[in-house]
């Protein structure tokens, strides 16, 4: 940073304006663009995410309060690189309320409400910052454009997500719920939609934590499952109310979008102007990610109908987004804020101009990334 400082200083990122440390980071990353991006390189990239929030970076364990500590149970957090106890979770789910009915595994009759095993399990790792689990869980969706990303690689990131979003006034921490889910192209994105639902689920029915003590948090495409993951269970609710089912699944508290990718339909806009400059979404991971969409979601009709920014926000619950106006996603996602408002829905967004797509995840090394964290934060903290 200091040899940066001195011969290059403000002359490699997009804005002279912004911090040294994203300069510095922008004369790093830039050269990414450079290399071939296949799927497995960005799976094992994702993997890797622990490497840069380990427990010295941003935000620090000491910043926690020290009463929360994990030491009083027998804690595995040194093995998985972090301080709190770690769950990992493998649970088959007898039934799941959808809006044309509760599904189930082993004793439905109708073809269409039977799924297999291995579609009703939930998988995915559960960290518990103390011997009594918190009232108040962070329910934690990665993102990766549904090629890539894994629940361990953001056990780091998600632990100090919950560290800051202290549940009550005595300072208790917020357990973190990271659930897996299937990828393209193996899969299909109503897997992924399906997956997340389940562990939703899961989380109400089989832990007992009460939905108005669940927060949702998306990455990139899983801002984007979040809001279909609501929309879901929005269109479930509807369907009790108007006697089609006898059951539905109650709503979490609210959402946080963070850089969300919610537009599959043909990229224009943000999405093609700002690939030239962009970190993490560069020319080369473009050309391998955006052709996914077509090869898995069809013609042009099915992309508009799969994509949330185009589907029914009435019934939701607030939403906080978290975006930056040079970044690729910047377009859909006010446009998905719009919509919201429009739709009656109580939307936060927070704006942070010339960062690329989700610098939040970057709060380790760029001031920008840990104001927009804090602001994440302190939006949970007060729903």
């Amino acid at each position: 940073f200091p040899i940066h400082k001195f011969f290059i200083g403000r002359r490699s990122g997009v804005h002279k304006n912004v911090s040294m440390e994203y300069h510095a980071l922008t004369s790093v990353m830039w050269w990414g663009r450079l290399f071939p991006i296949t799927i497995q390189r960005m799976r094992f990239s994702l993997s890797q995410l622990h490497v840069c929030h380990p427990p010295t970076a941003y935000p620090k364990w000491d910043d926690a309060p020290s009463k929360s500590k994990c030491t009083d149970i027998m804690n595995n957090g040194d093995y998985h690189g972090v301080r709190g106890h770690v769950h990992e979770i493998y649970h088959e789910m007898t039934n799941m309320i959808t809006s044309t009915g509760t599904k189930t595994f082993n004793d439905s009759m109708v073809p269409k409400l039977k799924l297999t095993r291995s579609e009703m399990t939930v998988t995915g790792l559960y960290l518990q910052h103390s011997s009594r689990p918190s009232e108040k869980v962070i329910f934690w969706i990665y993102g990766g454009a549904f090629l890539a990303g894994d629940s361990r690689g953001n056990l780091g990131i998600a632990e100090k997500m919950g560290m800051l979003c202290g549940a009550d006034r005595d300072g208790e921490m917020r357990d973190i719920f990271i659930p897996d889910y299937r990828l393209v192209p193996e899969y299909h994105l109503d897997d992924a939609v399906h997956d997340v639902t389940l562990a939703y689920e899961y989380l109400i029915y089989e832990r007992g934590i009460l939905p108005e003590n669940v927060t949702l948090l998306g990455i990139s495409s899983g801002g984007g499952l979040v809001v279909l993951v609501l929309q879901a269970l929005a269109k479930s609710r509807r369907a009790y109310e108007d006697g089609k089912i006898g059951s539905y699944v109650p709503m979490p508290a609210g959402g946080v979008l963070m850089c969300p990718f919610v537009d599959y339909t043909e990229p224009k806009g943000s999405m093609r102007e700002y690939i030239k400059h962009d970190l993490i979404v560069n020319q080369a991971v473009y050309e391998e990610g955006i052709p996914y969409l077509e090869k898995v979601l069809g013609c042009h009709e099915n992309r508009v109908r799969a994509s949330p920014c185009y589907c029914d926000f009435y019934g939701l619950p607030p939403l906080c987004i978290c975006v930056s106006q040079h970044e690729i996603v910047y377009d859909q996602t006010m446009l998905l804020a719009k919509r919201a408002e429009d739709h009656g829905v109580d939307v936060t967004v927070g704006v942070w101009k010339y960062m690329c797509h989700v610098f939040p995840m970057l709060c380790a090394f760029i001031p920008e990334g840990r104001a927009s964290f804090k602001f994440m934060c302190d939006w949970i903290k007060d729903h």
